[in-house]
């Protein structure tokens, strides 16, 4: 006995798209608004929560401030300076940005001078206030950051680059 003879002329990835279709009309649900009351004949009105009008303090807009310095001249980022600065509620951060080149001078070890632009000039300022943070280039002699990696990889975590110049420079010349 067989109950179906004919054949269907649809095929399945057809006939299951239109059936959700017609599922999703029938179960319509989910398509209300939300502001619409349940009942449509229901004409009470709805009481909307009373808004009371805050008043939000204006904060001051945070700058950050750009404080530079060289091999020479390291004025910009004296302790008194920073200090004023850091007393300054409307600066976010400060950036000590360095100018130049910080070449070995003479009468130094190569890595010396390295360590000493570290641990005399930029760590007790940075060791300031999170706030203050570096920012730029420093570009030292060739291979002398390498001497005492923990240096390069201190100055990079606090937000300088080293030697990026030497890097530019040869990435010029090979084009």
């Amino acid at each position: 006995m067989k109950l179906i003879s004919k054949k269907i002329p649809y095929s399945l990835k057809r006939i299951v798209p239109m059936a959700m279709l017609a599922g999703a009309t029938v179960f319509g649900g989910g398509c209300k608004p939300q502001n619409e009351p349940d009942d449509p004949l229901d004409k009470t009105p709805t009481e909307k929560p009373v808004e009371t009008p805050t008043e939000t303090p204006v904060e001051p807009k945070r700058i950050n401030k750009e404080l530079y310095f060289n091999q020479k001249d390291a004025t910009q980022i004296s302790f008194d300076t920073l200090n004023k600065y850091l007393a300054m509620e409307n600066i976010d951060t400060i950036y000590m940005i360095p100018q130049g080149t910080f070449f070995t001078p003479d009468g130094y070890s190569e890595g010396g001078y390295f360590r000493l632009a570290r641990s005399n000039l930029l760590e007790p300022r940075t060791s300031l206030s999170p706030r203050i943070r570096g920012k730029g280039d420093l570009v030292f002699d060739c291979r002398v950051p390498s001497i005492v990696p923990a240096d390069s990889l201190w100055l990079v975590e606090h937000g300088w680059t080293v030697n990026k110049y030497w890097v530019d420079l040869s990435n010029q010349n090979t084009k």
